[in-house]
Order: C-alpha cells, then structure tokens, then sequence
C-alpha cells in the first residue's frame, strides 16, 4: 500500500507570462477577453483555453493517452467495429451498422442530433479504452441478449430474467414500420390528389405523426446493466482523469475534475487596440489602385498570472478507476502504482503548463513566449492558495524600474511571504521554481531556485 505520508497531496503550478502584441483566446465579437479585477480592466484567457492548449501540446507530442471530445461518438465506434472481420462478415450492411451504432448511443450515451442524425447532439468527452467497450458491447447487443434481473425478491419466487431486445431485431422492426409507412403515404396521396380539398388529408397526417411517435417510443435498445458496468469501468484517458467530464443523460458516467484551473489574467490594467489592415489584390491592372479587402482586428499586449492546483489522490483515482464511496468513504485504497500513474500525468501536465501556449490568431502576431517564472508547491494537506490577490491592484511601472514582467514577479513573491506570514505554511512540503533574469526578485523563493524547468518538476514530484 501507498504510505500515508504522500496521500493528500495537492500540486499548485504559479507562472507569470508576457505576451507581446496577440490575441489569444477572443469573444463573440472576434476581440480579445477580458475581466475587471480589483476595479480595473484585465486581459484575459479563459481556462477552458488554457486546457484546449495543454491537450493539443500532449497530442502533438503523444505525450499521456488522450480522449476525443466530440459529436462523432458513431463514427468513432463504427471505425472500430470494422476492425472486426468477423463482426464484418455477419453484418455486411453498412446502413445496418450505422443504425444500430446509433441506437446504442441512444441508449448509452446522447440522442441523436435531429438534424444531423449521424451525431450526437451534445459533445462526449471519451476515452480510447471506452471506444473499445463500446465496440465489443454492440457486439454482444446486436442479438437478442437476456438482461440478469437484479431482484432478489423476483429470483426467489423464480421469475425469469427479462429477454431484451437486439440490435439487429429492433433494426427491422423500424424497417417493416418505415416499409408501411411508405405504403400508407403512397396510398395518402393518391387520395388526396382525388379530393384535394378533404380535410382526409389532416387526418392522413395525423396518422403519420403518430406512427412516427410509436417508433420512437417503442423502437429503442434498451439499456442493459451489465453492459453499463462495464462502460463505467472503462479507463479514462489521461485528460479526462484531470479535466473530468460531465454528461447530463448519463450521470452515472461523470467524472469529477482533479484539477482546477484559473483564468490567466493581466497583472496591469490593459487598454484595448485595434488594427486596420488592408490587403492588396496581386491582379489589379496596373493602373488600377486601392484595396482588395480591408479590415480591423483587435489585439493586446499583456504580462498574465497563471494558476492551477491538481488534485493527486483524485487523479490516481480517477485514473484507477476506483471512485466508488461507501457511507461517505472511499471503497478502494490506492496502491504505489496508483500514484506513479498519477504522477506520470502531473508531471506531463506541469510540462504542457510552461509550454504550451494559445493557437489564437497565431499566424498573425506569432506571439510565442515563454514565462518568465514558475513556481510550484507541493502541499500535503492545507488548503490550494491562488496569488492573484497580489495583484488586485494592478502593476504599474515605476520611475526607477519600469520592468512590467520584473515587477509583477516583486509583487508575487511579496504577496507570497505574507500569505505565509497570515496563514503560516499550510502544510507546504516543498517548493521549486525557475526564472529568467529574475534573481534580485525572488525574496525568500530564492532557496527553491533550479536551474532550468524539468528539474523543477522533477524535484516538486519526489516525496
């Protein structure tokens, strides 16, 4: 077993970051975010950015398994079923598989879009792992399976189990139906061509809808408990275990989120800019002048603070899949391996918080810049502390230092020695950090100094 001394353990990653003229992350209207704090006007990046660029930085580098967030659940399950050659040589109708692909996420997952059928009509965040298991239970659906009865009451008087429906029967039930629902129409409006102006044609109509209705109440998988099991068991991916998931249909499927993420903002107050530009047709005749397009985008250029805490004992959970509860306790204890896994993806993430960097009109500021500090705490106990309040009175450069980036490092690590002060060390085990060219700032953080960033993940994930 785990010792007790690494259980309850919190990650907190701290960075300032200055961007040069950029737009990273922007609003309805195409400019970019913003927030007032501490009565003024702050830059902003909204954190559900931050974890769209820390997934796509893992992506690239096939750093921790990632899963899909996405409507195209069909599309995803039907690739695998073809994998199968067998399952192939049985069912060798391909509007066959997408129908039942689609009843079972119907079923199990989101309804269908209804003006886009071949998606789901929420996203589904889902794992690599949970694709598989739902490969293999449209196999096992697509005959007529029998659903155990978990009544003990029912099993001592000897009922039976309950026959479910298939996949395959409930396909052509739904074609015979759409089969005399055609006939019907096509013996509809023979009818009404016959007597156009009868109000026949109303109840013709009235008929359709209600066959309609029947065949979406009646010709549905229904849901089978065992198969729901084993989809909740699945393994998440990496980014599912941090980020969580949540499906409203299908509550039993959440996750609960092992880190919180902050949204980065300014530490100054930031004054909005616009840029006209035109763009000249390379055709034009050559005495024709003026411009083919022209056009106004907006940018900013900002120093943000950056925050984000991670949970570990929940990720390794979640990662284990050993979430369950009895009576307020956690059915299950982690293991060493447990937390190994865990670690593996903090210290990917902690990596991905330092580099990876908002795609946003990147192509047209080409804003690619490094934070000039980091630090992270490792707590064993206490509560996660955001430095934002150092700066909710916004940083303003000084006669004698006008070092936007230099004086938002002074006002953390000022603010951090007196959180410490106030609150004491709120069970901080550890502390590391990294720099560039600010070694006169770091107060009493300078002893936590390493000389370049992996060593300062390394180091904060040792126990």
């Amino acid at each position: 077993m785990a010792d007790s001394n690494v259980k309850n353990v919190k990650i907190e990653v701290h960075l300032i970051q200055n961007f040069a003229p950029s737009n990273l992350n922007r609003d309805d209207t195409g400019q970019p975010k913003s927030a007032m704090f501490g009565g003024f006007r702050r830059a902003r990046i909204s954190s559900q950015c931050s974890k769209r660029s820390v997934r796509l930085f893992w992506r690239e580098r096939q750093t921790v398994p990632l899963g899909y967030r996405t409507k195209r659940l069909q599309e995803l399950i039907v690739k695998e079923l073809k994998k199968d050659e067998s399952f192939k040589s049985v069912v060798t109708n391909e509007e066959d598989i997408s129908r039942g692909v689609r009843l079972f996420t119907d079923a199990y997952y989101a309804e269908a879009d209804k003006k886009n059928p071949d998606k789901t009509n929420v996203l589904v965040f889902i794992g690599p792992e949970e694709v598989e298991v739902c490969a293999q239970a449209v196999k096992e659906l697509w005959n007529d399976p029998v659903a155990k009865d978990d009544n003990k009451d029912d099993k001592k008087k000897g009922k039976k189990s309950k026959a479910v429906k298939g996949i395959s029967t409930i396909i052509q039930e739904i074609k015979a139906l759409e089969g005399k629902n055609s006939s019907q129409k096509s013996v509809s409006d023979n009818e009404n061509q016959m007597n156009e102006n009868s109000d026949d044609s109303a109840d013709d109509k009235g008929s359709e809808d209600a066959s309609s209705n029947k065949k979406d109440k009646k010709h549905k998988l229904e849901v089978v408990k065992e198969i729901q099991e084993k989809i909740v068991a699945a393994r998440v991916s990496a980014d599912i275990a941090l980020f969580g998931r949540m499906l409203a249909e299908q509550p039993e499927r959440n996750t609960e989120a092992a880190c919180q993420v902050a949204h980065p903002i300014s530490t100054h107050k930031v004054d909005m800019e616009m840029d006209f530009f035109t763009a000249v047709d390379d055709l034009n005749p050559s005495g024709e002048t003026g411009a083919g397009m022209m056009g106004i985008v907006g940018f900013n250029s900002a120093c943000y603070y950056r925050y984000a805490v991670v949970d570990r004992d929940l990720l390794a959970r979640n990662l284990a899949r050993k979430t369950e509860r009895t009576v307020g306790m956690w059915a299950q204890e982690l293991t060493d391996e447990d937390f190994k896994e865990a670690d593996k993806v903090i210290k990917a993430f902690l990596e991905a918080m330092v580099y990876a960097i908002p795609t946003g009109k990147q192509n047209s500021f080409a804003a690619l810049n490094l934070p000039s500090f980091g630090l992270f705490v490792r707590r064993e106990g206490g509560v996660p502390i955001s430095l934002a309040n150092a700066f909710s009175s916004p940083v303003r450069p000084k006669k004698e230092d006008d070092d936007i980036v230099g004086l938002s490092v002074d006002k953390l690590t000022e603010h951090w020695g007196e959180l410490k002060k106030v609150y004491r060390d709120q069970s901080i085990k550890k502390t590391t950090c990294f720099h560039v060219n600010q070694k006169k700032r770091l107060r009493d953080l300078e002893g936590s100094v390493k000389e370049d960033v992996i060593t300062a993940i390394d180091e904060i994930l040792k126990d």
